[in-house]
């Protein structure tokens, strides 16, 4: 009994010493996961570009897709900042129309003070708005220059990194089970990013052609942002339907286009969420919704939007590390959201993360003795 108390107080201590490191170190830890989530994206495109592809040396594959994936997150930050922007110059006139509309709802209550913006939140001070948005695009901008680097270097690395897995494993003696679990948490992140950006980009374009056609200001940058949100699963999309609909009540002099805005944004993310995503779907994201929230709280809490971004796929890793282990898989019984925590085994073809059998590597190792011997 002692022992197991023990014991647990231990993993107590080294899961509250785990926290406390993620969110101190969260600075250098998180450009390093986005970069290992944008290195999956380059080995599903990799493949892709084999298959339609076949006479391209496989460097030349790896190359264009690190390139393409580069180049959009680059492009996304590049939208964004412009249209972070656009929107402190839009300020003041924001500011004027948000009185306005407060003073509406007042003289709607029948409120004997007049009702106005400054008494209720204070005098806007729009340069002290203008230096937030720029710290926080200087912050982004280091987070994105690291996670390019990371990402360069695990790109450039994945073969090295797969040959000292594979001698770990040859060392250790579970190569088979080390590489069937690599091989799932790969093909079950890259199946969810796979599933998720392509609805997103299906809800996205339905929603920047509303926007668009209403005339709505900044709609290509309301379109990324709710491109981005449909990776936050239940809330995401509501959020990012909210928001340009708000805008627009505070652009156009009626409500109508802010109805239109909103309700075509739900209506899109109806039909791509009852129709097209649960074909999409794949057997891999057997997750609870309790847990999806609950992830979502936590990782919100831990590395704030980011970890809302990345909430889903660190849950789904977790849940298949301890469903290989006897002593944690109840955590993945609970995680799971029929109680059985087992994901199908990838496709040949997916087995990427192990480039080299023990097999190999030890016969690598033994070759230059033999040869010494017959010179001898």
């Amino acid at each position: 009994m002692t022992e197991r108390s023990s014991g647990f107080a231990l993993a107590v201590i080294a899961t509250a010493a785990g926290i406390a490191m993620l969110y101190f170190l969260r600075a250098i830890v998180i450009p390093l996961i986005l970069a290992a989530v944008l290195a999956v994206l380059v080995n599903a495109l990799v493949r892709f570009i084999e298959k339609n592809w076949r006479s391209a040396p496989q460097w030349a594959a790896a190359l264009l897709a690190a390139l393409v994936v580069a180049g959009l997150v680059v492009a996304t930050f590049l939208v964004l900042a412009e249209g972070a922007a656009n929107m402190v110059k839009m300020a003041p006139a924001l500011g004027e129309r948000i009185d306005q509309l407060v003073q509406q709802v007042g003289h709607a209550l029948r409120l004997r003070k007049t009702l106005s913006l400054e008494t209720l939140i204070g005098e806007i001070n729009v340069p002290r708005i203008a230096g937030t948005v720029a710290g926080s695009a200087g912050g982004l901008l280091s987070t994105l220059v690291l996670m390019v680097t990371y990402f360069g270097f695990i790109v450039a690395g994945r073969k090295r990194t797969g040959r000292k897995l594979a001698i770990l494993a040859a060392e250790r003696g579970d190569r088979n089970s080390l590489k069937a679990a690599l091989t799932q948490i790969e093909s079950t992140v890259e199946t969810y990013l796979w599933v998720q950006t392509v609805t997103g980009i299906m809800i996205g374009a339905a929603s920047w052609l509303v926007m668009f056609s209403l005339g709505l200001e900044n709609a290509l940058f309301w379109t990324v942002v709710l491109f981005l949100l449909c990776y936050i699963p239940m809330i995401g999309v509501t959020v990012g339907s909210v928001v340009p609909a708000l805008f627009a009540l505070l652009q156009f002099p009626s409500w109508w286009q802010a109805a239109v805005i909103f309700g075509g944004i739900q209506a899109a993310a109806t039909v791509v969420g009852n129709v097209i995503y649960p074909r999409m779907q794949a057997e891999t994201q057997n997750i609870d919704p309790i847990a999806t929230l609950v992830s979502l709280a936590f990782w919100g809490l831990l590395w704030g939007i980011t970890g809302a971004f990345l909430a889903v796929p660190l849950t789904l890793i977790v849940m298949m590390i301890c469903a290989n282990f006897p002593r944690t898989r109840w955590v993945a019984v609970l995680l799971s959201n029929d109680g059985k925590p087992s994901f199908p085994q990838a496709p040949p073809q997916r087995v990427r993360a192990i480039e080299e059998s023990p097999a190999r590597v030890g016969r690598s190792r033994r070759a230059p003795a033999r040869g010494g011997r017959k010179r001898q």
